[in-house]
């Protein structure tokens, strides 16, 4: 409307003016050094228009001469940069792909056309990881360090490709920097976790771990289970030293951590009973069995059994039923409560608590999960009960070709170990041992000779007297 409005009246003031000046044109006289010029204002006006479209076309043919450079090279500047994003987005799509070849033709690419921004270094540096050159990677995320918007990129890569190259020192020193540059970045205080831990440094660890929880760089759930291994493996350090006072503190410490943790019910349980607290030893592996029906619980409280020949025996079934009773529906509960019938010949029991096992394991994963545990007590039953031979060595063909009792098995790099232990024996990696069962050929590989760090000492725990 107000544009309307406008253009009305400029049209209307046209019309006034081109009237007037077409009843009065008038007249105007230019006196110049003997010059004498006389015209109309239309003529004199039309000139101006002449003179100045003149001049406009001078100026815009001289700007168009001394200007067409400057285009031309913003014009390929332009080109340039628009090859460049073409360059990043495929060598994006080649390492997404896993394609070195390609992802390195595009980061060259995107380095004549793009220089060194952030995305070409990014690119670049992702281009030589994926082709396994290391120095051109580092090189990559050191320039990254120099520009403010990628620094933390860098250092992230940085600490991978020490890592990588096994420089721990490096890595924690860069991960260190990271935290600094951006405290709430989770991923830098689980490296220095991770590279603490590797170095055995286990007070910083204890550190780094606090803030890798606290920013949700490490579950909650993950970080308590390794609160409680760097507890234990400080408390075995601190019982290698002869510091019995701070080992015991330490596995109070780990208990409180991780209240399902065996390892630690196991090793607090063993200081109880050294220090004559028997009751509470049994009490502590009654409620930890409670929570977590174990074999290596189990192993241990039954160890307490009193007595020599039958005697120990029926001690030992006492113990067995009082334990089952805490976990009536597990399991193991059944197991050990055979093998205790067994050790008492008491055959009919020990058939039943077999069948008992066999159903809930059917229940709970099938009959390709009975254990050959299972398979070996139903040959002892056979050849103790019956003297039946062939019938026990059905049995134990049976539990040659059953899954693998479960035991300590690392998930880092597979091996089984004899006992738990906060550093793999095999590969060094913390708190990577988990129970269950071994692959077939992780059942055969040869177990660790090596002595576990966190449960030193007489093992299992035995509860001796009161």
């Amino acid at each position: 409307m107000t544009r309307a409005l406008v253009l009305f009246i400029l049209v209307a003031v046209t019309a006034v003016a081109a009237g007037w000046f077409a009843i009065d044109p008038g007249r105007v006289v230019l006196d110049f050094r003997g010059w004498r010029i006389e015209t109309s204002v239309g003529i004199l006006a039309l000139a101006a228009l002449a003179v100045t479209t003149a001049a406009i076309a001078v100026w815009s043919l001289f700007a168009w001469v001394f200007g067409t450079p400057r285009s031309v090279r913003l014009w390929r500047v332009a080109a340039r940069r628009k090859r460049g994003l073409r360059a990043l987005a495929a060598g994006m799509v080649a390492v997404a792909a896993g394609d070195a070849r390609g992802a390195r033709k595009y980061a060259r690419r995107a380095e004549q056309a793009e220089a060194d921004t952030p995305l070409t270094l990014l690119l670049g540096a992702q281009a030589a990881q994926l082709e396994g050159d290391e120095r051109a990677a580092e090189k990559y995320f050191n320039a990254m360090l120099a520009r403010k918007e990628t620094e933390f990129l860098g250092l992230r890569g940085l600490v991978v490709q020490a890592q990588r190259t096994g420089d721990p020192i490096r890595a924690l020193a860069y991960a260190g920097r990271a935290a600094r540059l951006r405290p709430d970045a989770g991923w830098a205080h689980a490296a220095m976790f991770d590279l603490s831990v590797k170095a055995h440094a286990w007070t910083e660890a204890e550190a780094a771990l606090d803030r890798a929880v606290r920013r949700g760089g490490i579950p909650r759930v993950e970080g308590a289970r390794h609160r409680a291994a760097l507890y234990l493996v400080q408390a075995a350090a601190a019982e290698a030293r002869g510091f019995g006072v701070e080992a015991r503190a330490r596995a109070k410490r780990a208990r409180g951590a991780d209240g399902a943790s065996v390892p630690a019910a196991l090793m607090l349980a063993r200081f109880e009973t050294e220090d004559g607290h028997t009751r509470r030893a049994r009490r502590l592996l009654e409620r930890a069995y409670a929570a977590n029906p174990h074999p290596e619980i189990a192993r241990a409280y039954l160890a307490a059994a009193e007595g020599e020949g039958e005697a120990l025996a029926l001690d030992r079934l006492r113990l067995a039923a009082n334990l089952a009773g805490r976990a009536p529906e597990a399991i193991e509960s059944a197991l050990i409560a055979a093998e205790a019938a067994l050790d008492a010949r008491l055959w009919g029991k020990a058939g039943k608590h077999l069948d008992e096992a066999e159903a809930r394991i059917d229940a709970a994963s099938g009959e390709g999960a009975r254990p050959a545990q299972l398979y070996r007590l139903r040959a002892r039953l056979a050849e103790d009960e019956s003297g039946d031979v062939r019938a026990a060595a059905g049995w134990l063909v049976r539990a040659a070709g059953a899954a693998p009792d479960p035991r300590w098995v690392c998930a880092a790099c597979g091996t089984a170990a004899p006992v738990w232990a906060g550093v793999c024996p095999s590969c060094g990696a913390f708190d990577t041992l988990e129970w269950r069962t071994p692959a077939p050929l992780a059942a055969l590989a040869p177990v660790a000779a090596r002595p576990p760090e966190v449960l030193a000492g007489p093992a299992p725990a035995v509860l001796t007297g009161d």
